[in-house]
């Protein structure tokens, strides 16, 4: 089977880089949440009342931090990269449509995860390569496939560049309203509401701001 380094030339991984190395490698690129309290040893049958009040509490605060968001998040990361690894190592054991069933979701989770921020486009497309790879079939098909990837975060890595260096529609609107809000209220000759020119000023150019950004 074609290895990575024969279909893909390292100056197109670079060019699609964005952060550092491989997410697989594994989710410790993302800080593991805060370390939960350790539960309380149970009471013995004789301990006293305080003593199983103070148990159940830390039970409940353990189960409510296992909760937080943050921590739901940091296990779904850790379950996806487990999954993505056990098929491509198991993956010369399953059928062929079961690989191919496989392949198909993690593909689709990992073009989910890319679009959240959660990888760099060059960690997703070294990460859909090696699915290709690992649902196997004839080599030239699958080079075939592993260009057409290439060719598809190449083209998503120059939109969002060009779109990163678009100027912002909102920011042109309130720059053209500035400078019409400081010819007005340099020529004014009396101030409303008992305020500075510089107060007034810095009140009408807040609320421009607020009116172009909502």
């Amino acid at each position: 089977m074609a290895k990575i380094s024969r279909w893909l030339p390292l100056t197109a991984l670079a060019g699609l880089a964005i952060g550092g190395g491989f997410w697989l490698g594994l989710a410790g690129q993302n800080e593991e949440p805060a370390a939960l309290p350790a539960t309380a040893d149970a009471p013995l049958p004789g301990g006293t009342d305080a003593q199983i009040a103070g148990s159940l509490a830390d039970d409940i605060k353990r189960a409510e931090l296992l909760q937080r968001p943050e921590v739901l998040d940091y296990q779904a990361r850790l379950t996806f990269a487990g999954d993505y690894q056990i098929f491509i190592k198991s993956a010369a054991e399953l059928s062929e449509e079961e690989r191919r069933q496989r392949a198909a979701a993690l593909a689709k989770e990992i073009d989910r995860r890319e679009a959240a921020g959660e990888l760099a486009l060059s960690e997703a497309l070294l990460m859909q390569v090696g699915l290709v790879q690992a649902e196997g079939g004839d080599e030239a098909a699958q080079k075939a496939r592993a260009d057409a990837l290439l060719a598809r975060y190449q083209a998503l890595s120059a939109a969002r560049e060009a779109q990163a260096k678009a100027p912002d529609a909102r920011f042109s609107r309130y720059k053209s309203e500035e400078k019409r809000i400081v010819d007005e209220v340099m020529a004014l000759d009396n101030i409303p509401d008992g305020l500075s020119r510089d107060q007034y000023l810095r009140q009408r150019l807040q609320e421009a701001r607020e009116q172009a950004y909502q």
